[in-house]
């Protein structure tokens, strides 16, 4: 779990399937195999949830780096939106707009290609 308290991997446990943990994550078991290895799926192994080291729909740029304090820096790309960079990183689209309210330039917020992100409360692991 994140700061927020959103689940970010899971351990899978005997009898589990991509099947059954994506229904159980509201995805579908192609998008949830994307984010991981392939392989068949074993007792005890660590399934990543939300693709934090996948490019995204909405969410294709990479982490930069950390700022003084601890938070992501994510450089975008062109059609990264907010909710898809905030569901890459498992955080609540209200909290990634306060992280960046210098980016904000009215009603809907678009990131341009090659800002920087800050992503608040983001696992780092």
């Amino acid at each position: 779990m994140n700061g927020y308290f959103l689940p970010m991997r899971y351990t899978a446990a005997d009898g589990d399937t991509w099947e059954g943990i994506a229904a159980h994550f509201r995805m579908t078991p192609e998008i949830l195999r994307s984010f991981n290895q392939p392989a068949p799926l074993a007792a005890g192994q660590m399934v990543d949830l939300r693709g934090v080291d996948v490019p995204q729909l909405g969410a294709g740029g990479h982490v930069t780096g950390q700022d003084g304090q601890g938070r992501l820096l994510y450089r975008t790309v062109p059609g990264d939106t907010p909710s898809g960079i905030a569901s890459r990183y498992g955080v609540p689209l209200h909290a990634l707009r306060m992280a960046n309210l210098d980016l904000l330039t009215g009603g809907e917020w678009i990131p341009p290609a090659g800002s920087t992100v800050t992503i608040p409360n983001a696992p780092t692991d």
